[in-house]
């Protein structure tokens, strides 16, 4: 039987738009999500805008809270407490309903909160170097770095702080100095677990980017350096995610090796990792990488995507994508499950505008060799 190559190239088109990952539900709202941030039960909390939402894994919105400025930065404890920092100057947390628990006026813009899982415990740090930590939701102590902050996280009994002028510094929950060490560049993001801190440390000109880790005695384990600007850094306590305008998306191992290394040739503006799955972003596209360097999906929407999240366990995930409508800035907000990681089997990649995954132009190419073998075979017969 001889197929009519109208419906030969109709085909080979609905195989390669099907590749699009099926996500389950899409929350929409007003402005753009300046931060988002999962829990271990699945619980999507979003800075989204002037509001603090929190969504359940089903779609459905636990609440939406007006916060004191754009939240910059946004955390979620076990239990649905939320913590959010904003450009006004406040910490503020909410209950899972909603409900405004407590809120503390700092000197400056709050760029970086965290939360214990349990909720009692929260850090906060704002642009003027300052690091404050509150227990059950009272403010006990702060203290300053002596430079810009840009990150704070909570590891268990412990704070590390990154800021510049090379500043990483970790305190104990007594607020008391455990390190205080000085890095080469400026350290854009922190992480750690129970036995080592990570550090992101960029050249002031973003030529170089460095990766750093330390015992918890301040003595330095591994540095990686990278030709460029590494944009963000996720530590998941096995993988270390990395992404900036390296032209490809990394994980490292605990010991700084390469466990993959992907081919992406956009900015990449943000990433997450958990089980070594990473999903990173940049411009219009989004990638999810498998534990063992396969892409899954090449994902382009049209629209910009801003932030991605991977929730602990790497169960689900999330991203955000913002447009602009007739009136006003809006975001979508994507999400999916990955169940039993059941996405391991590679999809074919979709077709889109710009060439920002080799893996897309590869497809591209091939399917286009293929539309010309077929016209040529239609005109010889």
């Amino acid at each position: 039987m001889r197929w009519p190559l109208p419906f030969i190239l109709i085909l080979l088109t609905l195989t390669l738009v099907s590749a699009q990952p099926n996500w389950e539900w899409t929350y929409h709202d007003e402005c753009i999500v300046f931060s988002m941030a999962f829990n271990d039960r699945g619980d999507l909390a979003l800075g989204f805008g002037y509001d603090a939402i929190l969504l359940n894994p089903n779609g459905s919105r636990e609440f939406k809270a007006p916060v004191r400025g754009f939240a910059y930065s946004i955390a979620v404890s076990g239990n649905g407490t939320v913590i959010v920092g904003t450009d006004g100057n406040w910490v503020q947390f909410f209950d899972s309903g909603g409900r405004l628990l407590r809120e503390y006026k700092t000197e400056n813009v709050v760029y970086s909160v965290d939360t214990s899982r349990d909720g009692r415990k929260a850090v906060a740090g704002n642009v003027d170097g300052f690091v404050y930590f509150f227990k059950d939701m009272k403010p006990v102590w702060k203290r300053s770095i002596g430079s810009y902050l840009w990150s704070v996280v909570l590891v268990g009994d412990r704070i590390l702080v990154g800021g510049d002028e090379g500043r990483f510094v970790a305190f104990g929950d007594d607020g008391n100095p455990i390190f205080n060490l000085t890095l080469p560049g400026e350290v854009k993001k922190v992480a750690g677990d129970g036995e080592m801190a990570v550090a992101l440390a960029v050249s002031p000109d973003e030529t170089w980017s460095s990766v750093y880790a330390f015992n918890w005695n301040g003595k330095e384990l591994w540095e990686k350096t990278f030709d460029g600007l590494i944009r963000d850094m996720e530590f998941d306590g096995k993988g270390i995610a990395l992404g900036g305008s390296l032209n490809e998306v990394i994980l490292l191992d605990r010991e700084g090796n390469v466990v993959y290394s992907v081919p992406f040739y956009l900015l990449v503006t943000d990433v997450a990792t958990a089980e070594g799955y990473t999903l990173a972003t940049g411009g219009d596209e989004a990638v999810l990488v498998a534990p063992n360097g396969t892409v899954l999906w090449d994902y382009s929407p049209n629209e910009t995507v801003e932030k991605v999240a991977i929730s602990p366990g790497a169960r689900y995930l999330a991203l955000s994508r913002r447009f602009h409508g007739k009136d006003i800035c809006e975001a979508n907000v994507d999400f999916m499950s990955l169940g039993e990681h059941e996405s391991s089997t590679a999809p074919e990649v979709p077709p889109r505008r710009e060439l920002g995954s080799p893996l897309v132009a590869a497809g591209l190419g091939a399917f286009i060799l293929l539309v010309l073998a077929l016209l040529w075979r239609e005109m010889r017969e």
